[in-house]
């Protein structure tokens, strides 16, 4: 049983998990034991789906753990962050990196059962954002307590930017998992919009699985 899993959604950022390894990995040997990383890559194919790989980590450690981190592979805290932010506990949801206001990206720190109870992320939504615009409003329809983290030490790495027209499906589900739209449904409408896709059916290939440090695990899927 492993205190945390700090779960990373990854495709062509070889340079940013390298400093990440090298940075990073060592402050959470060191302030966080028993934790390990797990960085899930998403196979070549298919435009780039967040929510469904982090799914895959929630899978595959489901009752291993007492905390799941959602942590984007270009955010490194500094060590105080670590030390003092990461190890909070008695949380059902920290916001460790804030995006925006109804957002839960960058960095989440998420208890086991919670992550459970709101069914992970939606597995339909390819392509950039929007997926963690839904884990916010899946936690408000299950009136999860949400904590925000108010020191923002990070060194955020330089990429180019993925973000992507809203065209087609994109934009339907960003008129979706909108506030707005969600106040106007019925608590039954609400509770379809958590278990009708997540955790619960997922649907992945494990390609490859490796470890490639002493605490950081590759598994390389097709979904």
């Amino acid at each position: 049983m492993y205190e945390n899993i700090i779960a990373i959604p990854f495709r062509n950022r070889d340079e940013h998990l390298e400093y990440f390894i090298k940075n990073t990995v060592p402050l959470i040997e060191k302030h966080m034991p028993n934790t390990i990383v797990v960085v899930v890559e998403q196979n070549e194919g298919k435009q780039f789906n967040r929510g469904a790989i982090l799914n895959v980590a929630f899978k595959e450690y489901q009752n291993k753990t007492k905390y799941f981190f959602t942590h984007d592979v270009d955010m490194n805290p500094s060590q105080n962050v670590v030390k003092d932010i990461y190890t909070k506990e008695n949380i059902e949801v920290f916001r460790v990196k804030r995006v925006h206001d109804q957002s839960l990206g960058g960095i989440v720190k998420i208890k086991h059962d919670t992550i459970f109870d709101i069914n992970g992320f939606p597995n339909n939504i390819w392509g950039w954002g929007i997926e963690d615009r839904a884990l916010y409003h899946r936690c408000r329809i299950k009136n999860v307590d949400i904590k925000m983290n108010y020191n923002h030490s990070f060194k955020i790495m330089p990429h180019a930017s993925n973000h992507q027209k809203y065209t087609g499906a994109k934009e339907k589900y960003s008129r979706m998992w909108n506030g707005n739209y969600i106040k106007k449904l019925n608590d039954k409408q609400k509770e379809d919009m958590v278990i009708s896709s997540g955790i619960n059916n997922v649907e992945y290939i494990i390609l490859e699985r490796k470890m490639i440090h002493d605490i950081v695990e590759l598994i390389k899927v097709d979904i």
